[in-house]
């Protein structure tokens, strides 16, 4: 496991930042007198950025961006950084560690971290990011009233739209996916593909990549073997995305997920939660806890910007058409 380390944020102007995406909700809250200026003791803010994944390095550094903004600089808050493996001994150590440093406030990026926090942590306030239906995995029991000391921003889109444009694009008949078993977030991705193989016609092949390893040879394994290859949120797949990919090319087979950034990777089409929104609806609600609001009653935010996302270059390799109205709705890359 990597060795824990502290990383201190600086403090900037908010005035300076207001002139970003995040102004009127920022501007709002001040003038609710919900940023009050910060406390002068130092807090503890520990977070989780399971593996180093990019994409959840990616919601952390928009997250830091706008806790700078609210005030919280080296000065006002620390945030004790850790990056373990994905097991749950290295994940559960590390929110141990979190708990004797004293902090705060945890954060947890993506499903599994989140899940394994909420069976670890003890008194100390949860905040979430990058999962994808914490209601279904039992995180919070409603968006609106969590239940419990836990809140965040969720990154669920629906699969039904993204699977239509797929099959307008090449109607398969056969999707393998790559998903890890004890991931919940993984398995409910793998179940609402099933599901929709019923709707749409195609049969499912599933493989359990329980390593990095794993991933990257069943991959390889599944992408000679059917004509469309779904990624799951699944650590150990985040982590082999570039040789699936390669050995998808290879094959000719299509990649398609509901991971962020894994269109501009090579993947043919996804569909995306944005992860600087994720981030930054997740600072704001750490900037609220840390001035001593009770993050029960903060309700689970849903990211605005989904985008439906296909890659030319790869429907081109593929000798693929994209049909004008599912170019109409996507983001072409």
């Amino acid at each position: 496991m990597k060795v824990a380390h502290m990383t201190y944020i600086q403090n900037i102007s908010i005035h300076k930042f207001c002139r970003g995406l995040l102004c009127p909700l920022l501007t709002g809250l001040l003038l609710a007198g919900v940023f009050v200026p910060a406390a002068t003791a130092e807090q503890i803010m520990a977070t989780i950025v399971t593996a180093d994944i990019p994409r959840y390095q990616k919601v952390y550094e928009a997250m830091t961006t706008v806790l700078q903004s609210g005030g919280f600089g080296e000065d006002k808050l620390k945030i004790f950084k850790q990056s373990p493996n994905s097991d749950k001994m290295s994940l559960t150590n590390s929110l141990r560690r979190a708990e004797a440093a004293g902090a705060t406030l945890i954060v947890t990026y993506g499903s599994h971290a989140t899940i394994i926090a909420t069976e670890t942590i003890k008194g100390t306030p949860l905040l979430f990011a990058d999962v994808y239906d914490p209601v279904v995995l039992g995180v919070v029991k409603t968006l609106a009233a969590p239940g419990t000391d836990a809140s965040g921003a969720t990154s669920k889109t629906n699969p039904a739209i993204l699977i239509e444009a797929l099959m307008a694009i090449k109607p398969v008949k056969t999707v393998g996916v790559l998903y890890t078993k004890g991931e919940k977030g993984s398995e409910e991705q793998l179940a609402e593909i099933i599901e929709k193989g019923k709707t749409f016609g195609f049969k499912v092949v599933a493989e359990n990549a329980r390593n990095p390893k794993e991933a990257s040879e069943l991959g390889t394994k599944l992408s000679g073997a059917v004509e469309a290859l779904f990624l799951t949120e699944s650590v150990a797949v985040a982590q082999q995305t570039k040789e699936i990919l390669a050995a998808a090319k290879a094959s000719q087979c299509i990649v398609f997920s509901q991971i962020p950034g894994l269109v501009e990777e090579g993947a043919l089409i996804g569909l995306e939660a944005d992860l600087e929104e994720q981030g930054k609806l997740v600072a704001v609600h750490a900037l609220q806890a840390l001035q001593g609001q009770k993050v029960h009653i903060l309700p689970v935010r849903e990211a605005k910007k989904v985008s439906l996302k296909i890659n030319n270059q790869t429907a081109t390799q593929l000798g693929l058409t994209i049909p004008a109205e599912v170019a109409s709705k996507a983001k072409l890359m």
